[in-house]
């Protein structure tokens, strides 16, 4: 069962979702209204528990939402004692019921919204905490994510449904995905069961630590943090996430039921998910690594940042080998933001193909263009000097402002600013001498932009 708990009480979120989760209900967090109606439009939900004075819409307009749902939603309200007669009017309107914060014991609110849960239309059952895991849940979970694996490359998106997936499988009040950096640390990257990424985190290095992903890294086999390791009621699971033997990250399920409540069949599954997860981790990272390898950007034609870059790297190192000539040249289109904002993606895009088409047509051949990012590209001409770099910027800057792009209102003028700089004897290296053309199209952008600046 999917209970919403819509509070700006932190602590009365993280208790509520520890104690319902142990009963066998899903939990979904929301510290303010408009993250409660944004769970109650995008999620399937089975009661909704609310805040009276929720900030950025209060409990009654989550109420009316709720009654308002093809299947309306029952509400339980919860309030401070200044605030009863608004609870009571609420009950009036359609809520279930109300209580009154504090709450001391919240076996109470777990009680109303199973009663709650029963007088809504085809309510679903809930798992008490000493019921086996479903059969049907233990085989959907990694088809959930086998299928996102399918539809969607983007990793944060698979790790966050994997996450659910997890808290949902060991019944956890939150869980933790944590994946190895270059630094060698194991680094936060996603997480169910809190509001914000601060929360998480902050939650993350006090209740569990760091220490214990370190265990399940080094073991590469899943354990258990028990209640006794740590002083607090809290059980804890790490499983590794292995491709090939090769630890791709850490997943954390916190504030689990007992260990000895997990059927066989229950860490089969969690582990089986895990299997899947790391699986998405390697498929993202080959993704990534064959855009790097992409010699041509998408847009434009024109070659990427890294194979400009690769290619750059060996016309400097020629040059510097045979004492020959090179001139880096970066240029800018100017207010490229704005332009976005007015035109859109899609017609930023074709103006970019217009941009590149033209610098195209006025270098030579065997000077290379990259789109080194979305509105800069850079140049190496090949036996050139900087005045031969300045003249070649200034025909393109002429060029380039005879772009013109009506809008609905007017007509978007398109410009472009040019930093230029050439090769010399205390430059180490391409990266090193596009820096420097950097900072004279930094200079140009300072002057007014439509400029062209050498170093």
């Amino acid at each position: 069962m999917r209970v919403l708990i819509a509070d700006a009480d932190a602590q009365l979120r993280m208790e509520a979702q520890r104690v319902l989760t142990q009963q066998g209900y899903f939990v979904v967090p929301a510290a303010d209204g408009a993250e409660a109606l944004a769970h109650m439009q995008n999620g399937s939900l089975d009661v909704v528990v609310t805040q009276v004075t929720l900030p950025r819409h209060d409990g009654m307009e989550i109420l009316r939402a709720a009654r308002e749902k093809k299947s309306p939603l029952p509400v339980i309200l919860l309030t401070d004692p200044n605030h009863i007669a608004d609870a009571a009017s609420g009950v009036r309107q359609g809520a279930f019921d109300y209580l009154v914060k504090p709450l001391d014991d919240l076996t109470t609110l777990a009680i109303l919204i199973e009663r709650a849960a029963a007088q809504a239309p085809a309510p679903r059952r809930v798992i008490p905490q000493s019921t086996p895991l479903a059969q049907t849940a233990v085989e959907g979970a990694p088809a959930t994510l086998l299928n996102a694996l399918a539809t969607s490359q983007d990793l944060n998106a698979i790790l966050n449904l994997f996450a659910v997936e997890l808290a949902r499988l060991a019944r956890a009040a939150h869980t933790f995905v944590l994946l190895p950096h270059t630094d060698g640390q194991l680094h936060l990257t996603a997480s169910h069961g809190f509001t914000t990424r601060v929360e998480a985190g902050r939650s993350y290095t006090n209740r569990v630590g760091e220490q214990f992903a370190v265990r399940v890294a080094t073991a590469k086999s899943a354990k258990w943090l028990t209640a006794g390791a740590r002083d607090i009621a809290e059980n804890t699971l790490g499983v590794p996430l292995l491709f090939q033997d090769q630890i791709m990250g850490i997943a954390i399920a916190h504030q689990t039921p007992p260990s000895e409540t997990f059927s066989n069949a229950m860490l089969a599954a969690i582990q089986e998910l895990a299997q899947q997860a790391a699986v998405a981790i390697e498929m993202a990272r080959l993704a990534a690594r064959v855009k790097r390898l992409e010699p041509r950007d998408p847009v434009t034609g024109l070659f990427s940042r890294e194979y400009f870059f690769e290619l750059a790297d060996r016309d400097f190192r020629r040059a510097w080998r045979f004492d020959q000539t090179l001139c880096a040249m970066v240029m800018d289109v100017d207010e490229f933001g704005a332009m976005h904002l007015e035109l859109g993606p899609q017609e930023t895009d074709q103006v970019m193909r217009r941009v590149a088409h033209v610098v195209r047509e006025h270098v030579r051949r065997v000077d290379l263009v990259g789109r080194l990012s979305p509105h800069t590209i850079g140049f190496s001409l090949w036996m050139a000097h900087k005045q031969h770099g300045i003249a070649v910027a200034e025909r393109l800057r002429l060029l380039l402002a005879e772009i013109q792009v009506p809008t609905q209102d007017d007509v978007w003028q398109v410009t472009a600013s040019f930093g230029v700089a050439a090769y010399r004897s205390n430059v180490a290296s391409i990266f090193d001498l596009f820096a420097i053309a950097d900072q004279g199209l930094r200079a140009a952008k300072r002057a007014g932009r439509n400029r062209v600046e050498g170093v």
